[in-house]
C-alpha cells in the first residue's frame, strides 16, 4: 500500500495495531478441506472448525459469504441499537450485492450488548435461531422489527411472539431461549469486543488477506465501507 493510499485510510477510518491479542501477526486463511468450497457466497456457513480464521471472527456468529473471501468484516452490534439498525436495512444489503455475494468479503456478526437485558434476549435468539440454520432471518427480523431501547419488543414473551414468522421449530427454539443456552457466549462476545477497542455499536473491524485491519465505527455510509473494501482489494 502506498503512502497517498494510507492517507486516504486515515480520512475515513482508524488503521488498528497490535490490539492485546496478537493480532498483527496473523492474516487471514481459509480452513480448507475442513468445509465445502464450493458453497455458494450467499449462504450462511455454520462453521464446523474455525483454524485458520483471524481470532476477532472466533466466536461469532455463523458467517455470510465464502469462507475463501480476501476480506473478513467483523462487526460488533445491538439489535437495539438504531445505527446498527440503519446499517443493517440500508448498508448491509449493498456490501452483500457488491462483495460478499461476488467473493470479495465475508461478514461475521458479533453481539455486543450495551442497552441491557433486552439486548441479551435479543442476541441469545439469534443463537437459538442459529441451531436450525435461521440466525440471519432472526437478525434481520429484529432489525426490520426494531422499536425503541428497553421498551419491552425485546422481552421474552415478545421475541417468543415474532419469531415464529421464520419457520422455526418453537420447542426446540424455546427450549434453548428459556434455558439461556448461549448467554455465555453472548458475554465472552462483549468482552472479546472490549478487548479488541469496542466501545461502542456498530463498529465494523475489517481485515484483509494480510492480516491488516481497519477499523470503521458509526452509522457511515456505503461509500465509507467501498473505499476501505476496494483498497484492500487492491492490496
Amino acid at each position: 500500500m502506498n503512502k497517498s493510499n494510507k492517507k486516504s485510510f486515515a480520512i475515513i477510518a482508524i488503521i488498528v495495531g497490535v490490539m492485546g491479542i496478537g493480532i498483527g501477526a496473523y492474516s487471514i486463511a481459509t480452513v480448507g478441506s475442513r468445509l465445502d468450497q464450493t458453497t455458494t457466497p450467499s449462504e450462511s456457513i455454520s462453521l464446523t472448525s474455525t483454524e485458520g480464521l483471524h481470532p476477532l471472527a472466533l466466536n461469532g456468529s455463523p458467517l455470510l459469504g465464502s469462507l475463501g473471501a480476501p476480506i473478513t468484516i467483523v462487526e460488533y452490534g445491538d439489535y437495539q441499537c438504531p445505527n446498527c439498525q440503519r446499517f443493517a436495512t440500508q448498508v448491509k444489503p449493498l456490501i452483500v450485492e457488491n462483495y460478499i455475494n461476488t467473493g470479495k468479503a465475508k461478514l461475521i456478526f458479533k453481539d455486543f450488548t450495551i442497552y441491557g437485558n433486552d439486548s441479551v434476549n435479543g442476541a441469545i435468539a439469534a443463537h437459538c435461531a442459529s441451531e436450525q440454520n435461521k440466525f440471519w432471518e432472526m437478525h434481520d427480523l429484529m432489525y426490520q422489527g426494531q422499536k425503541a431501547i428497553n421498551s419491552g419488543w425485546l422481552s421474552v414473551d415478545s421475541i417468543k411472539k415474532f419469531v415464529s414468522g421464520i419457520g422455526l421449530d418453537m420447542q426446540q427454539f424455546n427450549s434453548c431461549f428459556d434455558g439461556k443456552k448461549y448467554a455465555q457466549k453472548v458475554t465472552e462476545n462483549f468482552n472479546d469486543g472490549k478487548s479488541a477497542g469496542v466501545n461502542g455499536t456498530p463498529t465494523f473491524i475489517i481485515i484483509d488477506s494480510r492480516g491488516q485491519i481497519v477499523t470503521i465505527q458509526g452509522a457511515q455510509p456505503f461509500n465509507t465501507f467501498k473505499q476501505v473494501l476496494d483498497k484492500m482489494l487492491e492490496g
